[in-house]
C-alpha cells in the first residue's frame, strides 16, 4: 500500500513538471530555468504554491498575486499522471518495464496537451522518447531490440503510406509529419504486434470522435483534427490491456 501511494505521489510531482513542459516547449522556453511562475503575471511561485493539486484547490483556481484564473489543465495533468503511474505500477510491478512505460506515458501526456492546444507535436519530445526506447531496448530492459525496430517501421511506415496516398488521391496532407514520427517512436516501445493494435484503436477512436463531431454539428467535412491525442490514448490502452485485447479477439475464432 505504501509503495502504491508513493508511486501515485511521484506521478503527481512528475505531472507538475509535465505542465511546465506543456506550457514552455511550444514557446521555445527552457524547461529548466527560470523556476515556475504565473503564466499571466509572471510572478515567481513559492514552494508552497507548487504542491500538486492541493495548491490549485487552496487558491481556488486563481493566481494569488494577479487573481486571474489558472487553467484547470494543471491539476488535470497532475492527477492524470498520478493515476497512470499507479496503473503502470499495478500492471508491471516495480521493474524496468514500469520505468520504461512511465517514460513513454509522460511523453504522451505532454504531446497530447500540446497538440490539442497548438496543433503541433514537438520533435524534441518525439526524439527524446525514441532515443529512450532504443536505449532501453538495446540494454534488454524494454522490448527485444529488433521487435522495437519492426514496431517503429510498421508504425511510422503505415502512417507515412497513408499520408502519401492521401496526397496522391486528394492532393492534400492526410497525416501530419509529427503523427508519423510519433507513431514510429511509440512502435519502438510497443513492438510490432502491439503497434498494429494501437494503430487500429487510434483509427477507431478518431473515427468515432470525428463522426460524433459531425452529428453534433461541431465540425464539418474537411476539418482537420489533432491526431496525436488518439495515438496517445490508444497507446496507453494498448500498454495496459493490449495482450488481453489480442487474446480476446483470437479466442473468437
Amino acid at each position: 500500500m505504501e509503495l502504491k501511494l508513493l508511486l501515485f505521489i511521484f506521478g503527481l510531482i512528475i505531472g507538475s513538471f509535465l505542465n511546465v513542459c506543456i506550457y514552455r516547449i511550444p514557446l521555445g522556453q527552457s524547461i529548466i530555468a527560470p523556476g515556475s511562475y504565473c503564466p499571466k503575471c509572471g510572478k515567481p511561485l513559492k514552494l508552497k504554491e507548487l504542491i500538486p493539486i492541493l495548491s490549485y484547490v487552496l487558491v481556488k483556481g486563481r493566481c494569488r498575486y494577479c487573481k486571474k484564473d489558472i487553467s484547470p489543465r494543471y491539476p488535470m495533468v497532475e492527477l492524470l499522471s498520478g493515476l497512470l503511474f499507479l496503473l503502470i505500477y499495478l500492471k508491471f510491478g516495480l521493474s524496468w518495464l514500469c520505468i520504461y512505460y512511465i517514460i513513454l506515458i509522460s511523453c504522451l501526456i505532454v504531446i497530447t496537451f500540446i497538440d490539442l492546444k497548438h496543433g503541433i507535436i514537438p520533435n524534441s519530445i518525439v526524439f527524446f522518447s525514441l532515443a529512450a526506447g532504443l536505449i532501453f531496448n538495446s540494454l534488454s530492459m524494454g522490448r527485444p531490440f529488433m521487435d522495437g525496430l519492426f514496431g517503429m517501421a510498421i508504425g511510422g511506415g503505415t502512417l507515412l503510406a497513408i499520408a502519401v496516398l492521401a496526397f496522391l488521391i486528394m492532393g492534400k496532407e492526410g497525416m501530419g509529419g509529427g503523427d508519423i514520427k510519433l507513431m514510429g517512436a511509440v512502435g519502438v516501445f510497443l513492438g510490432w504486434k502491439l503497434t498494429i493494435l494501437a494503430m487500429l484503436l487510434s483509427f477507431y477512436l478518431g473515427g468515432i470522435i470525428g463522426i460524433t463531431l459531425l452529428i453534433t454539428r461541431r465540425g464539418k467535412p474537411g476539418d482537420s483534427m489533432p491526431y496525436g491525442p488518439f495515438i496517445a490514448v490508444s497507446s496507453v490502452i494498448t500498454i495496459l490491456c493490449g495482450k488481453e485485447i489480442i487474446n480476446w479477439y483470437l479466442a473468437r475464432f
